[in-house]
């Protein structure tokens, strides 16, 4: 089924970003070496580009997984000039990629193919080092050397191009020359980025064998499906002597044995972006024979259930997860996303009470659970509870400053509550990061008149609109 997956969708819309990306900075800039400044200036500029024209996971269990994983690898890097952020793409291609600054981007394809999460840290610290090594800076300086519109043709084609023959041509063009300055990146910095890695990956208690294996794995489907070849492997060539290097540096010292660091949920991450990234008959299939084959077994109910609300049918749904629920009572994840379906099915009472029991059952260290206190402040938010609304929606912007959907329901609540100068505020935040520049600015300058003088919102607001109307 693998690699009949490959065989019927494989478009490289992710895999040259990271060239790409680099491309683009070799002509904004003169100089022949970049800052850290420079690097992190233009990492920002390039992630607005990438977000423009990318699908990114929007669940915030998938995220934090991510985030919990890449963080707890960053943490064994020492000191840094950067500021590392991880993203996840709804792609069906297992792909992974860095850009300047410390922005690393891992997609849903990716997360399906891995069959552990030690594979997953491996790719992560792989990714990591190339950023803490500086070889994006060097790839810049080597770019230099390009013919400058070409590589704006190059790069647009790449960002515009969803579709048609002509962008299709654009994007064949685009991977013919990133596959050529890929190579050469991989001749002189893969080793130095699997050496620094796999020293993180040890420190940070991750089986240092998982990048292995998954190379391993990559190797062997791009040998079944050849001409096509994974998207990883074209911004990550790997070959057979690239594999065994990494194994003589673990055999050349103490070679770790555990236990290793896991992380309980990882079944229920893979199988969620599993779900995410198909569509939802064919999820709803591919789930039905799991529990036909294995009809004891979590697994299959809980991918069946979540594919059923992807596909709208919210009764069917709770059916199926409620007889997951049964077969795993304890299972606090497959709880949550009962709680939510209920929500999403009109049951709010059903979903507060289900939401509000794992959280007294699970105390305050479960308040790291940002699905349960998002959908809860939903919930209230429809029962018109304003004041038991508003502190989780804010628990969660907190958190999760980059969430878009947060700042629309927070908007949506101050403004049933009454208070229309946050309302707007948070409008108007909302607008913002939907890049939305009327909208926004009509609602920070609506948000002013509403807001108290001094008042860190109104401030922000005017920040917001100075720098909105900046380059006008």
């Amino acid at each position: 089924m693998l690699l009949r997956r490959f065989q019927r969708r494989f478009q490289f819309y992710v895999t040259p970003f990271l060239v790409c990306s680099i491309l683009l900075a070799a002509f904004l800039r003169d100089a022949y070496s970049l800052t850290a400044e420079e690097e992190k200036k233009m990492g920002k500029t390039v992630l607005l580009e990438i977000q423009r024209e990318t699908d990114f996971m929007r669940d915030l269990t998938i995220q934090t997984f991510i985030e919990k994983l890449g963080y707890s690898i960053v943490d064994q890097v020492g000191p840094t000039p950067f500021e590392f952020r991880f993203y996840v793409i709804d792609a069906l291609e297992p792909n992974a990629f860095a850009i300047p600054g410390g922005y690393i981007f891992v997609t849903t394809g990716l997360l399906v193919l891995a069959e552990n999460e030690q594979e997953i840290a491996g790719v992560l610290g792989h990714e990591i080092a190339h950023v803490t090594q500086r070889h994006v800076a060097q790839m810049i300086e080597r770019s230099k050397r390009l013919n400058i519109a070409s590589m704006v043709a190059m790069l647009a084609a790449m960002l515009a191009g969803r579709g048609g023959a002509g962008s299709q041509a654009g994007i064949a063009m685009a991977t013919a020359t990133a596959g050529a300055l890929a190579l050469k990146y991989s001749r002189e910095m893969e080793t130095d980025a699997d050496q620094n890695g796999l020293h993180y990956l040890i420190k940070a208690g991750y089986d240092p064998s998982g990048l292995i294996n998954f190379l391993n794995r990559l190797q062997r489907i791009s040998l079944a499906i050849a001409p096509s070849i994974p998207a990883y492997l074209l911004t990550h060539p790997t070959t057979e002597n690239r594999i065994s290097l990494m194994e003589n540096l673990l055999q050349m010292g103490p070679r770790p044995t555990g236990p290793f660091k896991t992380v309980p949920n990882f079944k229920k991450i893979r199988t969620m972006a599993f779900v995410e990234e198909r569509e939802p008959q064919v999820a709803v299939t591919h789930f039905q024979s799991f529990i036909d084959a294995n009809p004891d077994s979590w697994e299959g109910y809980y991918g069946l259930g979540l594919a059923y609300r992807k596909m709208g049918r919210f009764d069917k749904s709770i059916e199926v997860l409620q007889r997951a629920h049964s077969v795993a009572p304890q299972d606090v994840d497959i709880s949550r996303e009962l709680g939510i379906t209920y929500f999403f099915g009109g049951k709010t009472d059903q979903s507060i009470d289900r939401l509000e029991a794992l959280r007294n059952d699970l105390g305050e260290s479960r308040n790291s659970d940002l699905m349960i206190l998002y959908y809860l402040g939903r919930g209230y938010q429809e029962k018109g509870n304003f004041a038991r609304a508003l502190p989780l929606l804010l628990r969660v912007q907190k958190e999760k400053p980059e969430f878009i959907d947060i700042y629309y329901y927070l908007g949506s609540a101050y403004g049933r509550a009454g208070q229309k100068g946050l309302s707007h505020f948070y409008f108007g935040k909302h607008f913002k990061f939907r890049r939305e520049k009327n909208n926004a600015l009509l609602h920070f300058r609506t948000a002013i008149d509403g807001l108290e003088r001094g008042s860190p919102e109104r401030e922000e607001a005017q920040r917001e609109i100075k720098e909105l109307t900046s380059h006008q």
